[in-house]
């Protein structure tokens, strides 16, 4: 017995030394915006929600401090990556112009640095703001002018989803399953439906309305709502996981993607850590770009994790999870990628 637990002992030591010989030396997460209200509202059916339409709701930005709480043990109390308190120059933080996901970024770093990690004034204990709270910088830019992060906006998006979704058998089966509905159904919400792409808008607020407990449209029954919900979140899954859809619209993200983790593998950048705060949407685009499409839709505070490693004989690796789950790029064969691997993704 003695014998055992000395080689167990000797074995558990060695594996936790060369599990810690690999370093931490570079991160970057895209997440999605937390729980929201609609962002648009049924004619037929108005509910005035007191935030406001696509707005981050108080569920929401505990989803997101929770997830940058999570983040904020990895990457300074287990990996050391980041400094305890914020330094300028380790972090950038980008988001899109939207109000929910320039408050779900707030709140993820709120988790990541909490009060009392603020600065302090000169000479003196007393903090810099009320809590010691810390301000980080988001960078944003416009909506019309977001080639990063924003994915169906693009004029060819239509065209894409026409020319390569709208076509498939898969696709058509599914249309002509709710075709013969969508006259009723567009009365009962006051609005036309032509496809079943446009059940994707509708879905999504009759999701949320149901976990609100706000009254459905008249004339729309419960077996009508579930099937708008499940067909909405079928059509919009879908519509991003070809590659020929994926990749134009996607192909800036991931070459930024591609060139951050490169010059961070190479030592050439002071940032060690980056966070993209987004929509579904462009997790969607991501991870089908990245040849593993999602059959379902990313959940509120979804999040795309990239790790850079550096082993004992100096060569550097990318680890990749979604929602904590380990992803297997087809490209690197597997859930641990050579940074030429994933570069050439981009390439």
């Amino acid at each position: 017995m003695k014998l055992f637990l000395s080689f167990f002992l000797i074995f558990n030591l060695i594996s936790t030394n060369c599990f810690a010989a690999d370093k931490l030396i570079f991160a970057m997460d895209l997440i999605r915006h937390g729980d929201r209200t609609p962002t648009d509202s049924i004619p037929k059916a108005p509910y005035d929600w007191t935030q406001g339409l696509g707005q981050l709701t108080a569920t929401g930005m505990h989803q997101e401090f929770k997830l940058g709480a999570g983040l904020r043990e990895k990457y300074v109390d287990q990996y050391h990556l980041l400094s305890p308190h914020y330094t300028i120059g380790e972090i950038y933080v980008r988001s899109t112009d939207y109000e929910r996901t320039l408050m779900s970024a707030e709140s993820f770093l709120t988790g990541l640095y909490p009060p009392g990690t603020g600065p302090t004034l000169p000479d003196s204990t007393i903090s810099a703001l009320p809590y010691g709270i810390q301000p980080i910088p988001i960078h944003t830019v416009p909506q019309n002018k977001d080639m990063l992060l924003l994915h169906d906006q693009e004029e060819s998006f239509n065209f894409l989803l026409e020319k390569y979704v709208f076509t498939q058998h898969e696709w058509i089966h599914h249309e002509n399953q709710i075709k013969s509905k969508l006259p009723r159904w567009s009365e009962a919400i006051g609005t036309p439906l032509k496809n079943l792409y446009d059940l994707s808008w509708l879905g999504d607020i009759l999701f949320i309305d149901k976990l609100y407990h706000v009254a459905m449209p008249k004339g729309l029954s419960e077996d009508d709502v579930n099937e708008i919900i499940s067909e909405g979140k079928w059509s919009f899954v879908h519509a991003y996981a070809p590659k020929s859809v994926s990749t134009p619209i996607g192909k800036n993200l991931l070459k930024n993607i591609a060139t951050a983790i490169s010059k961070a593998s190479q030592g050439k950048s002071r940032v060690k850590y980056i966070l993209y705060s987004a929509h579904d949407s462009t997790i969607l685009t991501l991870m089908s770009i990245m040849g593993v499409p999602l059959t379902k839709a990313p959940p509120y505070a979804s999040d795309i994790n990239f790790l850079v490693f550096v082993d004992d004989n100096q060569n550097r690796y990318i680890k990749i999870t979604y929602n904590n789950e380990p992803v297997s790029l087809p490209a690197c064969g597997g859930t641990r990628c050579s940074i030429e691997q994933f570069v050439s993704l981009s390439l």
